[in-house]
């Protein structure tokens, strides 16, 4: 059974080479029609960001130990959400005269995150717009500090970087799709050749009789067409004997 299958595998990449030139042709096609869906089909993102400081010990003097580090960097875990509260969310939307935005369109396209384990935090909005996006971001660097600092008494968090218009989509990524797009091109591929080889259960050598059948091949008919391939005619004989 283990030669079988030993078999079966052989003749199975025997056929994937093979046929490498409708991997490659599936590959092109699939790539080629994914570019082309995201440039026509895929509206593109734009990402504007702010970076904050979180200091826990505004009465300090500028004096900042350790342990006050450590807990900034929990309170930066709150300050994340409580950005993300309907209470900020509404004031940005005042604040940015949005009149076609809402509170939870704004949620969708805002993500917050603690930057490498530090006491410094980076919101984010992501939208269609890139003069929006930086506008929304912009409100929310505005207004949290003073609404983080009424919630949580004894802590404040400070602006480091105000954020730009982007000049630069942020998605879609034309290379990474297209190169998706090839894999699963070539992956359908290959599927479909196993598929075939699978399902084919014509007799094609005498090693797929002896599988079926169990018993010994006593004679086989030669390929005519492949002999005479490396027949040598009587003329060409002589003459290659003369030269």
């Amino acid at each position: 059974m283990e030669e079988k299958n030993e078999l079966d595998l052989k003749g199975l990449i025997r056929d994937i080479v093979k046929r490498a030139w409708i991997v490659v042709l599936c590959a092109a096609v699939l790539a080629a029609t994914t570019l082309v869906y995201t440039v026509n089909f895929v509206e593109p993102t734009y990402k504007a960001s702010v970076t904050m400081y979180v200091n826990n010990n505004a009465e300090s003097n500028g004096n900042v130990s350790s342990s006050n580090l450590a807990v900034a960097l929990q309170l930066a875990k709150t300050y994340v959400n409580i950005i993300k509260s309907d209470m900020v969310l509404d004031k940005v939307i005042e604040k940015a005269a949005l009149t076609s935005v809402t509170t939870e369109d704004i949620r969708q396209m805002l993500s917050a995150e603690v930057v490498d384990e530090t006491e410094i935090f980076q919101v984010s909005i992501i939208s269609p717009n890139p003069k929006m996006s930086a506008d929304i971001v912009n409100a929310i660097a505005s207004i949290a500090p003073g609404e983080i600092h009424q919630i949580i008494e004894g802590s404040t968090a400070k602006v480091v970087d105000y954020a730009k218009v982007p000049t630069q989509r942020y998605a879609p990524n034309y290379v990474t799709n297209t190169i998706l797009g090839a894999l699963a091109g070539a992956v359908l591929a290959v599927l479909l050749i196993v598929i075939f080889r699978l399902s084919d259960n014509r007799i094609k050598d005498k090693e797929d009789l002896t599988q079926i059948c169990q018993v010994p091949v006593l004679g086989a008919i030669p390929d005519f067409v492949e002999a005479a391939k490396y027949t040598e005619k009587p003329g060409e004989k002589k003459e290659r004997r003369k030269v």
